[in-house]
């Protein structure tokens, strides 16, 4: 008989021990802080932490007004004149300010509240402060209510699923590839089928990235669901992409009810399918490189600088690498997409199939997606996963609101932030190994200690 203890219980010890080396002030009282006691000690303590987050937040909002506007003024499109006025005075930005500060003075008050009237603490008042505090989210407009709700909701989830996997109750291997793909696949349903679902940013960005002009989907829409195409429409969207004489004569002799529009008409600038390919990998690498260099180095620069000090060769090559990888994902995902659909369409033409059917597209994004995150760092593949997440969720949504299947609540946003907020501050206060190093970061920035 072994002696080693149960799998339970040193993983339990593990994460315990974990917690005592990473986050002790997560556990224990530090030497140097006093809990308030006293009612008098509560309100000012929710005070002065409900100024601090106001500050910080407006501080965070306004200062990325005024580099947004700075483009803008090296752009020519806006006057220097108005950059203050643009950035220190903006609505949005005490609106951002005031949903963190209200969010941050409710959390503190209810909860060390509650633990001096019930006399104990534990994930319960945790809980309920974060469900009222939620409430914080009506100081926001109306439509970045529903953002900032959605990304509530995602980071609950994510903290329910790593808990279940600390308890070994729920587990899967490569969870995060799969989530992605199970999103992406909705998100690429709703470019081809039903773009009006999806945020109208985030679509733009998926025109822009994916290199296929809104007129040509259009088309393609429009045959899939058995509408009848006119010769002319057709021939007037594809001359506006300079077409090749062999995609200009195909879209000439279309007929109204073709079994899929020709790839002369997905990609008309293009003969050939596999050149095809080969030009979108490279004009989507190129495109998103200086977006991803951003993404990468910046934060480098300003939260690891004494790494950067210490060994820069390392950093600058390990960073590189990152950005080299994430750009090498995004421009496969698009590539292996439009190469699927292709595909699809070679088989039409060399007459193995006529089947043709919208949920094909779903297939194909869910295909390409789930190959491509496989480029990106372990790391990133959550945090992608989970910044589509809501804008699958968003368009499910809204097409099951088409069908009829579900009714519209009025202020769910609300009550979503709510419930999210509530888990979430659940675990910050007894479980925060749970939340993802992001979001710890974030939320102890903002709102440190009860």
């Amino acid at each position: 008989m072994s002696d080693s203890k149960p799998p339970h219980r040193t993983s339990s010890y593990a994460r315990l021990k974990a917690k005592l080396i990473r986050n002790p002030s997560d556990i224990g009282h530090k030497k140097d802080w006093k809990r308030p006691d006293t009612p008098e000690a509560i309100v000012r303590h929710a005070l002065h932490g409900g100024a601090r987050a106001f500050l910080l937040a407006y501080g965070v909002r306004a200062g990325v007004n005024f580099c947004l506007y700075l483009l803008r003024v090296a752009r020519k499109r806006a006057p220097l004149a108005n950059i203050l006025h643009a950035s220190f005075q903006s609505l949005d930005a005490l609106r951002f300010g005031a949903m963190f500060g209200s969010f941050s003075l409710l959390w503190k008050l209810i909860n060390n509240g509650m633990r001096h009237y019930r006399g104990k603490e534990d994930r319960f008042n945790g809980m309920v402060a974060g469900s009222i505090a939620g409430l914080s989210i009506l100081f926001e407009k109306k439509e970045r209510r529903v953002d900032i709700a959605q990304q509530f909701f995602v980071r609950a989830l994510q903290a329910l699923y790593n808990a279940g996997k600390e308890r070994d109750i729920v587990n899967f291997k490569n969870g995060d590839a799969l989530l992605f793909a199970l999103t992406s696949a909705q998100v690429l349903y709703a470019y081809t089928m039903q773009p009006q679902t999806l945020p109208p940013d985030f679509y733009s960005f998926m025109l822009k990235a994916a290199r296929v002009p809104k007129d040509l989907l259009e088309l393609n829409n429009l045959n899939v669901r058995g509408v009848p195409l006119d010769t002319l429409a057709v021939v007037d969207a594809v001359q506006k992409f300079r077409p090749t004489a062999h995609a200009l004569k195909i879209a000439q002799t279309i007929p109204p009810y073709p079994p899929v529009l020709p790839c002369e008409c997905i990609h008309p600038w293009v003969d050939g399918c596999n050149k095809t390919a080969i030009e979108r990998f490279s004009k989507v690498f190129k495109s998103m490189l200086p977006v991803y260099g951003t993404l990468h180095f910046v934060p480098m620069l300003l939260l690891r600088t004494e790494h950067l000090k210490r060994d820069p060769v390392k950093l600058l090559s390990k960073t590189t690498v990152a950005t080299m990888k994430s750009g090498a994902f995004l421009a496969s995902f698009v590539m292996l997409y439009q190469y699927q659909i292709c595909g699809h369409r070679n088989l039409v033409k060399a007459g193995l199939t006529t089947f043709n059917s919208k949920y094909l597209y779903w297939l194909a994004g869910f295909i390409c997606s789930y190959i491509s995150i496989f480029f990106e760092d372990k790391r990133r593949r959550t945090e992608l996963a989970l910044y589509v997440l809501p804008k699958a969720l968003k368009s499910f949504y809204e097409i099951c609101y088409q069908r009829k299947w579900i009714i519209r609540i009025k202020h769910f946003e609300v009550a979503m932030a709510s419930f999210a907020m509530g888990v979430i501050m659940s675990f910050y206060q007894d479980e925060p190994d749970v939340l993802s190093g992001f979001v710890r970061k974030v939320m102890y920035q903002f709102f440190q200690k009860n």
